[in-house]
């Protein structure tokens, strides 16, 4: 249970939210809209999916709150690397 718990955190959203933050930083816009997008695609088919498969299985939570959380941290992570960005220029 432990492991499917830290795969569901560091699996994909993680890895995605990286590469997305990677190449899309400095252009809010767009990195807004692509999180939204895919947030919006692993929320419902395919958590819908991973389920009926058996990979998992929500207790309290359902589709529309995996989205809002994994979208409100998509945009905590931008907003940290630009506090942590802008740090690091004034210590400079």
């Amino acid at each position: 249970m432990v492991f499917d718990a830290l795969s569901f955190i560091f699996g994909a959203f993680f890895t995605t939210n990286l590469w997305v933050l990677h190449f899309t930083y400095g252009r809010f816009i767009l990195y807004a809209g692509l999180n939204l997008i895919i947030d919006l695609i692993f929320a419902y088919p395919l958590s819908s999916f991973f389920q009926k498969i058996g990979h998992y299985k929500f207790k309290k939570f359902n589709s529309k709150i995996i989205f809002v959380i994994s979208y409100s941290l998509a945009l905590l992570n931008y907003g940290f690397q630009t506090y942590i960005q802008k740090t690091d220029k004034q210590n400079s």
